[in-house]
């Protein structure tokens, strides 16, 4: 019965230390976030144009996939041109959990082009992209993605589009 009596109060002292120095819940861990909205603020190298290039990303899988469904449509203006790029593509976002986020992606692109003194150009192609975010809360992240384009009808060409965006979960 003594040592009942002298085991009881010492494994509950050893349990609430153990619990007081347990790292806090991860909140991205509880949060169900399907969707990502961002707003990344494109410089396209080639063309030259500047602008803001919104995105939707939906989450089809389980809360730690890395798969994410991507729509964007941007509006970049340039000295010769308004570029409207329409994106649809894949991009996978991993350790979604973590403060560092690497990311890779890819699809297929529509571009129209409104350049001056010249007709409209609507362009078809293909797009690959990498980047990182970094995590400054479980809902909002910073980070930086270089998207590499290549036209495939419509007329030829290669693009470079450096992307520097905040991007929020619901």
């Amino acid at each position: 019965m003594r040592t009942s009596a002298i085991a009881r109060p010492l494994l509950a002292v050893l349990l609430a230390a153990t619990a007081a120095r347990a790292d806090p819940p991860d909140e991205c861990a509880t949060a169900p976030a399907r969707f990502t909205i961002a707003v990344p603020a494109e410089v396209t190298v080639v063309g030259l144009t500047y602008g803001l290039r919104p995105e939707v990303a939906y989450r089809p899988g389980a809360l730690g996939s890395a798969s994410r469904l991507r729509l964007a449509v941007g509006v970049l203006d340039g000295p010769d041109q308004l570029f409207v790029p329409l994106s649809l593509g894949y991009r996978a976002m991993f350790r979604g959990r973590q403060r560092v986020q690497p990311a890779v992606g890819a699809g297929v692109e529509l571009q129209h082009r409104l350049v001056s003194d010249y007709p409209a150009v609507r362009q078809y192609g293909v797009y690959v992209e990498v980047g990182v975010g970094i995590a400054a809360t479980p809902r909002l992240a910073f980070g930086l993605m270089v998207a590499i384009d290549v036209m495939l009808y419509g007329g030829p060409g290669a693009g470079l589009g450096p992307r520097v965006f905040a991007s929020w979960r619901l």
